[in-house]
């Protein structure tokens, strides 16, 4: 027995210096030839929807041709045969074969005809790799909204995009395996999965959308614009329908377009609100009482106040005029406005621009949503006394200015204006009271039937809405631009019940620049279509 251990033992000790000492070096080499590998497995982007369930981005395979330099005999003759199917330069190629490392792309993403040509020339050491691609179905439908993605996928660079890039993008997972130094998998050691993202649905109806943009194209053409934007709200809900900018860009392209023409304007964008503004001003001295729909006031083709002389817009006006609060809606008059904003007073005036939502941010779930610019109460002078009851010396996004239409269009309630499903409970005040939004709602249909806004009727339908004409600032904020506009209409349909509210407005347009002339036509374009597309019934009697 002791005989036998002795021999075992003997003979391990055999064994262990077999191992260490005569198979060390084989070991040590097999262990050198041996990696823990870690690699991310990467996750699909959600899709984004429209609010029918329309595709307007998804993610679709593609094919990467790469490379595996080490395994490359001759670079130079690999980058001869690639250089005119990847329509890359020689030079570069052979830079990227050249280079010491097991891994290089050359050509990320690349259309699948050429992917395919590429591979098909069985270069050792050059292969496909399976990739994603954002792709936008629609094309240019929605692109300043939707925004775009980066070439890796996993971040929102602009828009919708960015704004929800945490729940489209989802998380990546990741597995650790056991390697050899050709890269072969030996065991797969850990495995977490990917946790997919989660579709984003807007509240966009693509087919709105699609027509706005071709009536603003269209626009943008005939009157030699620079640019032009319009805007569908739902006020009883703040949904937002469509929110358009021409020129529009590919969202599959962006890289061709400039920053500035990628911007979501509707919403980045100030500008002074010119006429369009004389409403809140009547609010104001409506809620206050201080004014019936019928007060009357005795006015003069100019108003002095302080240095100040606000002057009609408009030649031969009487020096003597009797109008009524409508009526100073109706004909859009300067004098009257200010009139108007001297009986209300700088601080009631004040909490009402504030009430409307025009100082701070809507909260509209988009990014780079500016607020508006305002001097605070206590800023005030004689000039902006004067100024601002017609919508100058103060700016506006057109997103504020819908959504304070949007208020008067729902009996005197704000909602916030929201572009995804996402906002299940958006923000609401009272603005006014019923009474006085249905009081200025009869002044904007007013205006459309007798007054600066009758290029927006249309037949079988009663349009409520306002024409603005504002004199663009010059940028070092001295003083404004010579025959530079922005022609503006905001108004909704129907007028007793508005179900939707559309603002257009045309940024320096050559051949007119009035808001009657340039902007109602477009608001009545569009307002057709959605008539039609929405299925509102027309009303007997109404628009002729």
């Amino acid at each position: 027995m002791v005989l036998a251990l002795g021999l075992c033992f003997v003979g391990l000790l055999g064994r262990a210096f077999y191992l260490q000492v005569v198979k060390a070096a084989e070991y040590t080499k097999r262990a050198e030839s041996q990696h823990l590998t870690t690699v991310e497995l990467p996750v699909k982007r959600a899709s984004i929807l429209d609010r029918d369930g329309a595709v307007l981005a998804m993610t679709v395979e593609t094919v990467s041709i790469c490379a595996n330099p080490a395994l490359v005999d001759d670079p130079a003759g690999a980058a001869k045969l690639l250089a005119p199917v990847l329509e890359i330069p020689e030079a570069n190629l052979v830079e990227k074969l050249s280079q010491k490392g097991t891994f290089v792309y050359l050509a990320r993403k690349a259309d699948p005809m050429v992917a395919e040509r590429a591979c098909l020339l069985r270069i050792p050491g050059v292969f496909g790799q399976a990739e994603d691609k954002r792709y936008y179905p629609q094309g240019a439908v929605a692109s300043h909204l939707l925004g775009f993605v980066g070439i890796d996928m996993d971040q929102g660079l602009e828009g919708v995009e960015k704004q929800y890039n945490h729940l489209l993008s989802g998380k990546a997972g990741s597995r650790t395996t056991v390697t050899d130094d050709q890269g072969r998998v030996l065991e797969v050691v850990t495995e977490t999965p990917p946790d997919p993202g989660t579709d984003v649905t807007l509240t966009i109806d693509k087919d709105i959308q699609y027509a706005l943009e071709q009536i603003l194209t269209q626009t943008v053409e005939e009157s030699e614009a620079k640019r032009a934007i319009a805007i569908v709200l739902e006020p009883k809900t703040g949904e937002v329908l469509a929110l358009a900018t021409t020129p529009a860009f590919d969202s599959n392209l962006y890289l061709e377009e400039e920053a500035d023409d990628r911007r979501n304007h509707p919403v980045t964008d100030l500008f002074e609100p010119g006429s369009t503004f004389k409403l809140v001003v009547a609010a104001a001295a409506l809620a206050e009482q201080l004014v019936t729909p019928d007060t009357m006031f005795t006015l003069a083709p100019t108003i002095q106040v302080g240095d100040v002389t606000i002057r009609e817009a408009s030649d031969g006006v009487p020096a003597q005029r009797e109008l009524t609060v409508t009526d100073i809606v109706v004909q859009s008059s300067n004098v009257g406005a200010v009139t108007l904003g001297l009986k209300v007073g700088t601080e009631k005036l004040c909490r009402m621009i504030r009430a409307f939502g025009f100082v701070e941010h809507t909260g509209i779930d988009a990014p780079g949503e500016v607020a508006g610019l305002m001097l605070p109460p206590d800023k005030w002078n004689l000039g902006t006394v004067a100024n601002v009851p017609i919508g100058q010396g103060i700016s506006v996004t057109a997103v504020q200015l819908a959504a304070a239409y949007g208020a008067v269009a729902n009996d005197g309630v704000w909602i916030q204006p929201h572009v995804t499903k996402m906002v299940e409970s958006p923000v609401t005040r009272r603005v006014v009271n019923p009474q006085v939004a249905a009081q200025l709602r009869t002044m904007l249909t007013e205006t459309v039937k007798r007054g600066t806004g009758n290029a927006a009727a249309l037949d079988g339908y009663s349009i409520a809405g306002k024409t603005g004409t504002a004199e663009k600032a010059l940028e070092n904020g001295m003083g404004y631009a010579k025959d530079k506009y922005l022609a503006s209409f905001v108004g909704m349909i129907p007028a007793d019940d508005p179900q939707v509210v559309i603002l257009v407005a045309v940024d320096e347009p050559q051949n007119a620049h009035l808001g009657s002339e340039v902007a109602a036509p477009v608001f009545a374009s569009i307002a057709d279509f959605i008539v039609k597309h929405l299925g509102i019934p027309p009303e007997e009697g109404a628009g002729e």
